[in-house]
């Protein structure tokens, strides 16, 4: 008895699994193109489709048809476009006069702080006669230049114009101070920088320090000088607003741009955007989304990123939209701009949302006309409340890295996922992007017998990779400028021998439905305001203080807040001042790491535990966090980031930040 019972189980199991039900489908797909009858053939029909949904997997495949479907439907229309430009072999520039031509008096671009308009035409002759100046000067195909800027028109325009004449424009994140932005400035082998004023006073001081050569040239970008460097805009009326002649060589191929992401290791790294690229996923995410040349675009986040700097702006070249450029986001005006300047679509990150959230009610929110709200890092836990109060028809959650190949959006306002991906078996046979699974303590790899990675199925949780396959331009790994950076992002012999996936970085969990949500970052960066946080540069700033025997930093969850804060956890030598100490680190942290690299806190360790080649336990020490219970009398000091400095950690105090009320870091 209890062997048939078992036995019952096990067919039980057999029949809700995905291969049964495919096997049996197929069985049944035989059967009914042997049947004449119509009559037959439609009951037949039917009692298929009864006996899979009375499976787990029928049931759960059949629910995602719909999504599925869609997802193959935009699949074949963004392959299509970009085949299509392929085989033309056009730079993007040529992609932009399409737009020109079709509507040269539209308006392009709006900024909002000096209130300047273009249209098309007019900011096309912008960037014609930034690329007449630079052949003027000198700059060929594959000349580097710098741009370390804020947002603006001219951002757009002097890339635009550099790209013309097959001159690389490197997207430098206007956020960093010395070493990092030496290192950002000087890996890009550029020839010059081009700069504003407000940022040049971070150039010089770089510079000063011997960390940035003398022998690059310093433009600025504004209309006003220092008297020792040479204003563009000033120059701009010499130069003809006439096309560039056409230069050999340059093509969809071609290198357009380096964007900056930061690692697992260490400094930034400029990833290789070629033209198709840009293009790819400036139209891939506006046709999954529905983006439509009438749309006024709303920026607010920085232009150097991909977020902004392709999906945002480059939604000019691919659909003809307005965009509407802010300098940096501000809460206070964000429902006051999207009404003044009828816009329809705009971008976030979940801190966006966080601090939209937060700030007091307001008559726009409710009168805006935005129908779109685009990005990555909306949190299940506040997406309802979210969509709610701001009326907000369609999120488009997404998960992708500006250099990778491993790209998924979310297409059916699924609350809390970033993607998905079909739960039928084999998948990998077909479809490019696939989960692992990891050690999540140590990060290694799980392999199996015979040395290959194990896969995820629906349920499971592992990092993102995408499968490279270098005659698919679309699935090929471009990598970095550096060769030995690419070299660390590519892991080999993981579905079999030979093969070669681009590694994420990225933990993703994948669940019965085939949706996929954000878990956290693997390795040693995290994410905090919207940028990744390099672990290795912030212990860089660190160990060389001279009251540190040991430093070792890490990523903390905070309440409610998205990402995680960093923390570092720090063994000093003994009888040191401690108000002098925080005092010189605060210095130290502040002069050398943008704002969000600045640990949120620091933990003076008195008892560590160490590995065996004598490094402190990350993950111990990430594992207690701030909790000043579970750091055992260890003193914990907090970020106040209006006074910019650290004040010791008290219980009410720890009470404050996990409740969410306190958040002023």
């Amino acid at each position: 008895m209890k062997n048939g019972f078992k036995t019952g189980i096990a067919m039980r199991e057999m029949a809700d699994s995905p291969k049964f039900a495919l096997v049996t489908f197929a069985v049944y797909a035989v059967i009914l193109y042997n049947v004449n009858s119509f009559f037959w053939k439609f009951v037949f029909i039917g009692y298929v489709v009864f006996r899979l949904l009375r499976t787990d997997f029928g049931r759960r495949a059949m629910a995602t048809i719909p999504r599925d479907f869609a997802g193959l439907k935009l699949l074949i229309s963004v392959k299509s476009t970009i085949n299509a430009l392929f085989k033309k072999d056009r730079p993007i520039h040529e992609i932009f006069l399409d737009q020109v031509r079709q509507h040269p008096n539209k308006i392009a671009v709006v900024e909002i702080e000096s209130g300047r308009k273009l249209t098309y035409k007019e900011l096309n002759e912008l960037s014609n006669q930034y690329a007449n100046l630079y052949v003027n000067e000198g700059y060929k195909i594959g000349d580097v230049v710098a741009l370390f800027m804020e947002n603006s028109i001219d951002f757009f325009a002097i890339w635009l114009g550099l790209s013309k004449i097959g001159v690389v424009s490197a997207f430098i994140n206007s956020n960093l101070k010395l070493e990092p932005l030496a290192h950002s400035i000087n890996v890009s082998k550029c020839k010059s920088c081009i700069t504003n004023n407000s940022l040049l006073p971070m150039y010089k001081a770089a510079l000063e320090k011997g960390l940035i050569s003398k022998d690059i040239h310093v433009f600025l970008a504004g209309t006003e000088v220092d008297g020792r460097h040479r204003s563009l805009q000033q120059d701009l009326q010499l130069f003809s607003t006439e096309e560039p002649a056409p230069v050999d060589g340059l093509n969809f191929r071609s290198v357009l741009c380096y964007i900056y992401t930061s690692g697992t290791t260490g400094n930034p790294k400029p990833a290789v955007i070629k033209h198709f690229r840009y293009y790819w996923i400036a139209m891939g995410a506006g046709k999954a989304f529905g983006m439509t040349k009438p749309d006024v675009v709303y920026i607010t986040m920085p232009m150097y990123h991909s977020a902004a700097g392709i999906m945002g702006i480059g939604s000019l070249i691919a659909f003809g939209t307005t965009c509407v450029i802010r300098k940096k986001f501000s809460a206070s005006n964000f429902w006051k701009d999207c009404v003044k300047y009828n816009v329809t679509a705009t971008q976030y990150i979940g801190e966006i949302c966080r601090y939209l959230l937060a700030a007091k009610p307001c008559p726009e929110e409710k009168e805006h006309k935005v129908r779109l709200m685009w990005g990555n890092g909306l949190r299940g836990q506040i997406w309802k409340e979210f969509v709610g109060r701001f009326g907000i028809k369609k999120i488009g959650e997404l998960y992708g890295s500006t250099e990778g190949n491993s790209n998924i959006v979310n297409l059916d306002n699924h609350v809390g996922s970033c993607g998905f991906m079909p739960i039928y078996p084999h998948i990998g046979a077909f479809y490019p992007v696939r989960l692992i699974k990891v050690d999540r303590a140590t990060g290694e790899l799980e392999r199996d017998k015979n040395g290959l990675c194990v896969p995820c199925v629906p349920g499971e949780t592992g990092e993102m990779v995408g499968v490279i396959k270098e005659k698919d331009a679309l699935l090929k790994f471009e990598g970095y400028v550096s060769e030995g950076d690419t070299a660390k992002k590519i892991y080999r012999d993981v579905f079999k021998h030979g093969d070669k996936v681009f590694a994420s970085g990225d933990i993703l969990h994948w669940d019965e439905l085939g949706y996929l949500y954000f878990v956290d970052r693997c390795g040693d960066t995290f994410r905090w305001k919207g940028e990744n946080v390099s672990t290795t540069e912030v212990e860089g700033i660190l160990q060389p203080v001279m009251d540190v025997e040991d430093a070792t930093v890490y990523g903390v969850t905070i309440g409610k807040m998205e990402g995680r804060a960093g923390m570092a956890g720090v063994v000093v030598k003994d009888g040191i001042d401690i108000d002098k100490f925080l005092a010189d680190i605060t210095s130290r942290l502040t002069e050398n790491l943008a704002s969000y690299a600045i640990p949120v806190f620091i933990r003076l360790c008195k008892e560590v535990d160490r590995t065996g080649t004598f490094k402190l336990k990350k993950t111990d020490l990430q594992k207690q966090g701030y909790d000043l219970a579970a750091c055992k009398g260890d003193k914990i000091y907090y970020w106040v980031g209006s006074e910019k400095s650290y004040k010791p950690l008290t219980e009410k105090m720890q009470q404050d930040i996990d409740a969410g009320i306190y958040d002023r870091f």
